[in-house]
């Protein structure tokens, strides 16, 4: 099993995209699940190439870029709905 630092990457933010989807305040249940769902993804994803021994994996730009749009938008949503029911 090799972990370099995208497989490291991509099994973090996906744990902190099942994280925030789980405590930011607000959110309507349909997000909190499609945040498990991309979290887990992105953890399997990670712990999948990781288990990859010979080959040369290509790791696309969009896993990296997938758990920082899912994190901003949670929180953006969660203050959106926040200011709304004050």
């Amino acid at each position: 099993m090799h972990w370099g630092p995208y497989e490291t990457f991509s099994v973090v933010s996906g744990a902190i995209v099942v994280l925030a989807g789980l405590l930011i305040p607000y959110e309507i249940l349909r997000d909190r699940i499609c945040a498990a769902i991309g979290g887990a993804g992105l953890i399997g994803y990670g712990v999948y190439v990781a288990h990859q021994g010979t080959a040369t994996y290509h790791y696309p730009a969009v896993v990296l870029a997938v758990p920082v749009v899912a994190i901003l938008y949670l929180v953006g949503a969660a203050i959106q709905r926040g200011s709304h029911s004050g």
